[in-house]
């Protein structure tokens, strides 16, 4: 008994570390939400130049998303605060 305690306790140990980290990196990438794009619109009054499109895009690294109309296609980017475009946004995979 003395020598399964010797045993046991560090594997636990080290599976309860294992399941950790994997939670912990699984929790990372869920942060990563479709959201919705928004377009540069410089013609548009100050506070209004991020305009809203339809298309969902993603924060994941990858193709441009981008979002086409009839006054051409335009890179998306995230809503900052309601009034300016912030991050560039890409293609949901």
């Amino acid at each position: 008994m003395k020598n399964f305690r010797k045993i046991a306790l560090p594997v636990a140990i080290l599976l309860m570390g294992a399941g950790s980290a994997y939670a912990t990196t699984a929790l990372k990438s869920s942060n990563l939400v479709d959201q919705p794009g928004y377009r540069f619109d410089p013609s548009a009054p100050v506070g209004e130049r991020c305009v809203l499109t339809e298309k969902m895009c993603t924060e994941t690294p990858g193709e441009v998303c981008t979002y086409s109309d009839a006054s051409g296609t335009h890179n998306l980017f995230q809503n900052i605060d309601g009034t300016s475009c912030g991050n560039q946004l890409f293609e949901i995979q």
